[in-house]
């Protein structure tokens, strides 16, 4: 887990929250509010804000590994002084666009109308989240007393044929009390949804922890673009691991497969061996007698282990009648 922590300093208000980098389209998981009303109590109420989310975190047993902050230059570089980890500074637009790209609301919607406010007043703008790019942001000519209610349809349409791209959701990011009206009718107008992430009311500070939070990503792997290249290398791989096991389980399992030219064949002859002995040589021993049959006529004929496995066709002249020896009684 790597605990980052946002604050945003904007209108008065100080917002902060703790982010998990490893997760960030969770949102985050501790959030908090301060008001200041001056510059002075501004800058005091960051740092106070910084102190106080550090002790959260340390309740819980986190360490925060560095801070992203929105904020002008002064109150940067007091809460630089106060803190004990680094500081990240960070633009508004950037922090908005961080923040849009990691919420799994929009993950299919990369074109996005969006909303927003700032020094009291409001803003439309087309923007391309995964290129992390405004195309287009348009400012009506209004104010807070006015309103701006009337003038958003007329700057949106303006803003969309300057991007040259058409939004596939509406997004206010900083939503007030009032804004549901407003934002349902322009949606209408656009042919679009709105549609509100998590945690909008702390997006600027959760926009922050995420830029600051990429000064301490891992590494990209060389050449970790080509998935593709990967994928296809991996699968290789496995096809040849997949080769060397199955040749050396047929090796352990199927050797009779093996060809043996070391080893002399063996070839039964199914022809019938000859019941006549064969002719004996001069000063052969008397021919021994031949093994009794056994009474079950079915039953196969045994041969002495002696006998040759191959038997040479029988003399076509007709075999001198050897003398039989006498032989003992079959049991």
């Amino acid at each position: 887990m790597r605990a980052v922590l946002g604050v945003a300093v904007d209108d008065g208000e100080i917002s902060a929250v703790l982010v998990d980098a490893d997760v960030p389209a969770l949102g985050p998981f501790d959030s908090q509010r301060w008001a200041a009303s001056d510059a002075d109590d501004t800058t005091a109420a960051a740092v106070g804000a910084v102190a106080a989310m550090t002790e959260r975190a340390e309740r819980a047993g986190l360490a925060i590994g560095r801070i992203g902050l929105v904020a002008d230059p002064a109150v940067v570089d007091a809460v630089r002084e106060a803190a004990t980890v680094e500081v990240t500074p960070a633009d508004v637009d950037a922090t908005r666009l961080a923040y849009l790209a990691n919420a799994p609301e929009l993950a299919e919607t990369p074109v996005l109308a969006v909303h927003t406010r700032s020094g009291g007043a409001e803003t439309v703008s087309v923007v391309d989240v995964p290129a992390g790019s405004v195309l287009a942001a348009v400012t009506p000519e209004g104010d807070e007393l006015v309103g701006y209610a009337d003038l958003l349809p007329d700057a949106m349409d303006e803003a969309v044929a300057r991007a040259g791209r058409s939004p596939q959701a509406l997004v206010f990011l900083d939503l007030r009390p009032g804004d549901a009206g407003p934002a349902r009718e322009l949606a209408t107008v656009l042919g679009v949804p709105f549609v509100t992430p998590h945690g909008v009311p702390w997006h600027r500070a959760t926009g922050a922890a995420l830029v600051a939070a990429r000064q301490d990503a891992p590494p990209p792997v060389p050449g970790g673009g080509n998935n593709r290249g990967r994928i296809a290398a991996l699968v290789g791989v496995l096809v040849v691991l997949l080769a060397i096991l199955g040749a050396g389980l047929a090796v352990a399992i199927g050797g009779a497969g093996e060809s043996r030219e070391n080893e002399p064949a063996v070839v039964f002859d199914e022809r019938p061996v000859p019941t006549s002995a064969p002719p004996a040589s001069a000063g052969t021993a008397t021919p021994e007698a031949a093994p009794c049959a056994s009474e079950e006529p079915d039953a196969p004929q045994i041969r002495p282990a002696s006998w040759p496995a191959r038997a040479s066709d029988p003399d076509t002249g007709p075999a001198p009648t050897p003398t039989p020896a006498p032989t003992a009684p079959c049991p």
